[in-house]
């Protein structure tokens, strides 16, 4: 079978999640996005570094047209809707937005299986160029200065299973048009991935054992212009995860003994563990997180910390993807419990 990026992650998390909210050391208020007229759900999943946020607008697959998304940006009081790609299908996911308002993500096929890489070109979008010969592409993250991250794949084969084999890219800014694989300095071992970049130009890249490995990264690189430096790895840790990169400081996971642990890698390396979380999965220049723990009966328990100390708790009705440089945290809200998700940021008040 061929593996392939969750475009919905949050969405799950919300369907599982428990019906109250709480938090824990500051009142946090939570702002509703506007979402276009024939939408009815969505989420913010990218914040710019001067207050903007992106994300995706859908419609729920039970109703007409179903399942389709619109890419989305916030800014400034302004909402922007991008779409979807010319040619390309109905899904398309965000992964990243700068403060110039370029969108990156990635988005299906119009038919057929596969994944392409997009940008935004004014309030349009379009598909990132490839490398001859792969047959997918994915944009993870971009910095304010254009340069865009990501990974293109090829398919193999072993034991009768289709696998990606993929590599980390990078689409800079000073050479439109162009992409380039980051591969310098990264062992010749295995695979790796690009999961975002930092405004300096660091790429952040987890590393595979084997070619065909999908889970369970081994190892974690900053990448930079030709030279990669490994992350320590915690004692007694089997696998480690890396979901976002700002100000040189990383966010993620570490797993001991199979147990996921959340965990942050400070600007000189230091590891920390922020208190009572699974993962930090976004992060802002001043080191606040946002992240989730599995709870009882599978609730999830989203919070935010500053360094170790959780300075915010939700559930229920809350749902936490991104921790914004301008102090906010955004994700999806829902005003009634069992109600349709919306886009929203929170701020501490």
């Amino acid at each position: 079978m061929r593996f392939r990026y969750p475009v919905a992650i949050a969405l799950v998390l919300a369907a599982i999640s428990s019906p109250t909210a709480s938090a824990a050391t500051c009142t946090w208020t939570p702002t509703v996005l506007p979402l276009p007229a024939t939408m009815t759900m969505g989420g913010v999943v990218a914040a710019d570094s001067q207050g903007g946020y992106a994300g995706r607008a859908e419609r729920p697959y039970t109703a007409p047209g179903g399942g389709a998304a619109h890419v989305m940006r916030w800014s400034g009081g302004t909402t922007t809707d991008y779409g979807t790609v010319p040619g390309f299908g109905l899904h398309p996911s965000v992964t990243g937005v700068n403060r110039n308002g370029l969108v990156v993500g990635s988005t299906d096929a119009a038919s057929g299986d596969r994944t392409r890489a997009f940008r935004s070109v004014g309030t349009a979008l379009q598909p990132l160029p490839e490398p001859a010969g792969v047959t997918d592409s994915w944009a993870t993250g971009v910095n304010d200065n254009g340069d865009i991250v990501g990974n293109v794949g090829t398919t193999a084969v072993s034991g009768g299973s289709t696998y990606f084999v993929r590599a980390p890219v990078l689409w800079p800014a000073n050479a439109p048009g162009t992409v380039v694989k980051v591969t310098a300095g990264l062992p010749t071992t295995g695979q790796a991935i690009a999961k975002g970049i930092d405004q300096d130009g660091t790429v952040l890249v987890e590393h595979f054992r084997t070619t065909t490995s999908s889970v369970d990264p081994d190892a974690l690189y900053l990448w930079r212009a030709g030279t990669a430096r490994a992350l320590p790895v915690p004692a007694n840790t089997s696998s480690v995860t890396g979901r976002a990169i700002a100000n040189g400081r990383v966010a993620g996971g570490s797993s001991p003994f199979g147990d996921l642990r959340a965990t942050v890698w400070e600007q000189d390396g230091t590891v920390v563990k922020p208190v009572d979380a699974d993962l930090t999965t976004s992060i802002n220049r001043t080191g606040q997180t946002v992240g989730w723990k599995v709870g009882h009966s599978l609730s999830i328990m989203y919070s935010v910390w500053q360094g170790t100390a959780k300075v915010g708790t939700f559930s229920g009705t809350w749902g936490l993807t991104v921790s914004a440089d301008n102090g906010t945290v955004a994700g999806w809200y829902r005003v009634v419990a069992n109600t349709l998700s919306q886009p929203a940021y929170f701020r501490c008040l």
